[in-house]
């Protein structure tokens, strides 16, 4: 029986000693290959390492603790890889098979320390994403108009730096009348070299509420902003108070200079939480009304420009040829046009608009006594408010076309930077673009229309417009003589409230017959449970901070919405009923960053054309997105902890277009990231344009253009080399941007034996910010080339146009210095061009 016994164990012991020496020979030959792995594993975390200790110098962190144990556990696993990496030495040169042992013993720690180094690496990553926050900067720049050629601004700029050097003031006012010219000299103020170098802070703060509203905006909101700025942690802050005094604190000990736009009733700044003249710290606001002030205040008052100021600003705004002086009944006629804008530098700006768009440059008496009758028909005689009777002048004149695109963007909120991507999407949902064969193409032909009339004005940057306040007042006004009772703009204000004291009957008014409402960055208590609004087709909520639940039944009576945007609501979940939304084309839940996934029922949403997820707290994209048979635009963001959730969007078949935010700085990474992404779009069979965005890197944005879809955004960057299918594709490439190549200094051919006629359907050229470009290749033909846009290029002083590749240009926008330095071969290209030109505002 024992003897049984030993015959049945022996052969299973046999298998298993071969079994294992069979896995210490693997071990053993995987050495160098796990080293290899071990070696690139390390690499990256010291990367890592490297990087949160210089962000650690720079920023805050919120849990210091944990970003110290983390450190700890860095340095533990440095000692054990030097051990590791002597014994790899030692053992590298040995046989693969008589020292098979020791080396399969070192080749499973190599190995096994490639996990722990790997979850240090994701725990470094985000713990660089939650536990480190920028600190404020000193100054955040913004646009500002150039004043330094209009004597009566620049005087008061000169003034206020001035008095900023005297002790005994706290607070400096200027007062103005409406369009003035007051906010422009305090953003001036706000980027000048003197202020950086003088304060800790520098804070601006836009105080009223729209312009049509006699109060400034609510503390909660002046408090909103500035927390925002200064990077003020308020999460468990429940009241104005408790509030204020994280910001009393953060501000208390720093030199700070706080800038208040349009003040237009008394303000309580230590209400607010800003502590009173804190280490020769000072307040400057602009305000229209003389009894608004501040204690121990010095006052400036804005005048009226004078004619000849006046005129100065029309003839560089105009940019007005030598025919015009040689022409005594034109130069007549531009005198009477100044003369009758009385000084304000808004109606200048305007009055050269209009003329400047009469017929594109046709310096004829008829075409120039037309844009002076109209001139005339702008204030009525004894009107005392001229302003706003030009505004509603021109806001009335607009064609059918442009008129409810107009409307629509006065929806914003005040100030706002409106996405001029995000714009034309919602013109085009609504079907303002019905004419164009191209919808994209025909909006920004409006767009351009709108801002040559600078009925919308150019952004920080030219991916953002903006509205005028005035204007936009003017365009509110119109809306509701326009269409009546079927909108509410109520942004930056406070509503009604919805429940408590307020009659059941009212809410139900206010939502019901709509087609429009905006009601951003409002202060509204809570939504209603189920609006009755069959008509609404658009629905602003953006900035909606107030609670973290939109009602389950909310959308349940909206079969017309066409437009929904959630933009940086605090929402942890979209309702069911938004599946009742069957008309729904764009979806914009960017910012939303408690949200933290999309409901399996956004499938049903079958007209859905853009979404955008952008910053949100969305971590995986559900199959049933695979439902939105429709989407044509698509934006999301890439985390190294995400991407790998984000595959089904790569079967969606129909997209056109792909914006991928990229959250990380790590660039080897990044590096990889792009080329698996790469090779993934490759197959979406409809995908005409390609977005990453890249954040703190060398390059911001990787864009390629497929097809001949117009889209915003810059940046074909010359390191990243794309696969000579895609050189194939150029031919249909019509609409090209470069920007923000800071090194580029030649855009060239990049083969030889590629034809001269790779891009013959281009037709919109775009360069953006490239400091270094010298050169554009005068070896490409642009013989389709219809609009040409160049800003801040200043090296390029040549165009590689001839005569034949110059007759299809209509539209060229440049800054007048630049074009006047341009060195030409033929003249005759010059003067054919020049009668194209749109130079660019300087104020």
């Amino acid at each position: 029986m024992a003897e049984e016994v030993v015959t049945a164990v022996l052969p299973k012991a046999a298998e298993t000693v071969w079994d294992s020496i069979q896995r210490i020979t693997e071990a053993s030959i995987c050495m160098n290959d796990n080293h290899s792995r071990f070696e690139s594993k390390m690499k990256t975390l010291c990367a890592v390492r490297d990087d949160l200790k210089d962000r650690t110098l720079k920023y805050k962190s919120t849990k210091n603790r944990t970003m110290e144990d983390w450190f700890h556990r860095v340095m533990a696993v440095e000692k054990v890889v030097e051990e590791l990496q002597s014994k790899f030495t030692e053992k590298q040169e040995t046989s693969t098979w008589i020292h098979a042992l020791p080396r399969s013993k070192l080749s499973k720690q190599l190995a096994s320390m490639c996990v722990e180094i790997g979850e240090l690496v994701l725990e470094g990553n985000q713990l660089g994403d939650t536990l480190v926050h920028k600190v404020a900067d000193r100054v955040v720049k913004m646009t500002a108009p150039d004043i330094s050629y209009i004597p009566t601004l620049q005087g008061v700029l000169d003034k206020i730096l001035l008095d900023l050097s005297n002790e005994d003031l706290k607070a400096i006012r200027v007062i103005g009348m409406l369009g003035a010219g007051k906010t422009s000299i305090l953003q001036n103020l706000n980027n000048h070299e003197k202020v950086a170098g003088m304060y800790e802070r520098v804070i601006w703060l836009t105080v009223s509420g729209e312009e049509n509203n006699k109060e400034n905006l609510s503390i909660e909101m002046l408090q909103h902003v500035i927390v925002e700025r200064l990077i003020v942690d308020t999460e468990d802050a429940t009241d104005v108070y408790k509030v204020a005094g994280r910001i009393n604190k953060e501000l208390t000990g720093l030199k700070y200079l706080l800038l208040l736009d349009d003040v237009k009733a008394e303000l309580d700044l230590e209400l607010i939480g800003i502590p009173e003249g804190a280490k020769g710290s000072k307040v400057v606001m602009t305000t229209k009304y003389r009894h608004v002030r501040l204690p121990s205040c010095s006052s400036i008052e804005v005048k009226k420009l004078s004619q000849s100021e006046s005129w100065n600003m029309f003839h560089r705004l105009l940019s007005l040829p030598s025919g015009v002086k040689n022409n005594p009944q034109l130069d007549r006629m531009a005198h009477k046009a100044v003369s009758l804008c009385g000084g304000h530098p808004l109606m200048i700006k305007m009055a050269a608009r209009i003329f400047k768009s009469i017929e594109n440059h046709e310096l004829s008496e008829i075409s120039w006594s037309d844009g002076l009758q109209t001139l005339r028909r702008w204030p009525e005689k004894g009107n005392n408010e001229p302003m706003k009777d030009l505004l509603k002048f021109c806001c009335d004149h607009l064609d059918q076309e442009h008129k409810p695109c107009f409307l629509y963007s006065a929806l914003y909120p005040e100030d706002t930077e409106i996405s001029t991507e995000g714009l034309l999407e919602c013109w085009e949902a609504e079907s303002f673009l019905k004419g164009s064969e191209d919808a994209k193409i025909g909006g920004r032909n409006i767009l351009r229309r709108l801002q040559n009339l600078i009925l919308l004005e150019e952004g920080a940057t030219g991916q953002y417009v903006r509205m005028h306040k005035l204007i936009r007042a003017a365009a509110l006004n119109l809306l509701s003589e326009d269409r009546k009772d079927r909108y509410l703009v109520k942004t930056s204000e406070s509503l009604p409230k919805l429940n408590g004291s307020t009659p059941k009957r009212q809410c139900v008014d206010l939502w019901t017959g709509k087609e429009w409402i905006s009601l951003a960055n409002n202060s509204l208590d809570n939504l209603p449970d189920a609006p009755r609004s069959t008509q609404l087709s658009t629905l602003f909520v953006q900035k909606y901070s107030k609670h973290k639940k939109i009602p389950d039944s909310f959308f349940q009576h909206m079969p017309s919405l066409l437009v929904l945007d959630l933009y940086m609501t605090e929402i942890m979940t979209l309702p069911s009923s938004i599946k009742r939304l069957s008309n729904l084309k764009v979806l914009y839940l960017n910012g939303c960053i408690v949200l933290k996934e999309l409901p399996s029922f956004i499938g049903q949403l079958k007209s859905l054309e853009v979404l955008d997820i952008r910053g949100s707290g969305v971590g995986k994209l559900p199959n049933q997105i695979l439902g939105l048979t429709r989407m044509k635009r698509l934006l999301v963001s890439f985390t190294m902890s995400t991407q790998d959730n984000y595959d089904v969007l790569f079967k969606l078949s129909g997209l056109e277009e792909l914006i991928i935010n990229v959250d990380s700085e790590m660039e080897e990474w990044c590096n990889t990231l792009i080329d698996e992404v790469v090779e993934k779009v490759s197959t979406l069979p409809k995908l005409i344009s390609f977005q990453f965005r890249l954040n703190n890197m060398v390059i911001d944005v990787i864009q390629v253009y497929i097809g001949c879809f117009m889209s915003c955004g810059p940046e074909i960057p010359e390191f990243y080399r794309y696969d000579s299918s895609i050189v194939q594709e150029l031919h249909e490439l019509q609409y090209l941007e470069v920007q923000d190549c800071c090194m580029v200094e030649e855009i060239v051919m990049c083969s030889q034996d590629v034809s001269p006629h790779v891009i013959p359907k281009l037709r919109t050229l775009i360069l953006c910010n490239m400091p270094c470009l010298r050169k554009i290749s005068p070896i490409l033909a642009w013989s389709s080339l219809e609009s040409l846009t160049i800003q801040d290029c200043p090296t390029l002083k040549e165009l590689p146009l001839d005569i034949s590749s110059a007759m299809g240009l209509q539209i060229i926008e440049v800054d007048k210095e630049w074009w006047e330095t341009l060195q030409w071969s033929d003249s005759n290209v010059e003067e054919r061009l020049v009668r194209c030109c749109f130079f660019r505002q300087l104020a």
